[in-house]
């Protein structure tokens, strides 16, 4: 039995049964099946035909982009350094290889504290690395999040800043009347 609202709640007491509604009929299946097929209402993807505005791009009326194929020149590298800021950059170069050194150290504390519980057959001095481990995972850690924020926070900005200004000073002379 499905639950159904009656004076007493959402579930029947004892036998209490919706009457006739809840029987299937021959008559009630076919309504449903009607109901239930499938709409023609939506078609299929048609392609859209070749209209003469994308023909134009090929006989030359619209312009199209050009692709070029090698490699980015260092000049162009040299400009978005420029753009960024080199001193930030120099600062993110400096805080990378700082925290690879910090994880590097944290790695020869682990491999010098397990060698030396290997050749004494205890653990002597566990907090001892235990601190040396965690202060140089966390110094990583922290060079690492220094880093992304100057790259994040200094760099960008001073990019999108130096993007704006060249935008708006290509653009100004031609807005004065």
């Amino acid at each position: 039995m499905t639950p159904f609202w009656n004076d007493e709640g959402f579930t029947p007491s004892g036998g209490i049964s919706r009457g006739d509604e809840g029987t299937l009929t021959e008559e009630k299946i076919d309504a449903i099946g009607e109901k239930l097929t499938r709409r023609k209402s939506f078609g299929r993807a048609v392609v859209a035909p070749v209209t003469s505005q994308t023909t134009k791009a090929a006989s030359g009326g619209l312009s199209e982009e050009q692709s070029a194929q090698g490699r980015v020149k260092a000049h162009v590298y040299w400009r978005y350094l420029e753009a960024a800021s080199k001193t930030g950059f120099a600062f993110f170069v400096l805080f990378a290889i700082l925290q690879q050194a910090m994880q590097i150290f944290g790695t020869f504390a682990l491999k010098h504290w397990s060698e030396g519980n290997r050749e004494s057959g205890e653990n002597k001095s566990a907090v001892k690395f235990l601190w040396a481990y965690g202060l140089l995972s966390l110094s990583a850690t922290m060079l690492n999040c220094l880093g992304s924020i100057i790259i994040l926070v200094l760099c960008s900005l001073k990019s999108s800043k130096h993007l704006h200004d060249s935008v708006r000073w290509s653009v100004l002379p031609y807005l004065i009347i």
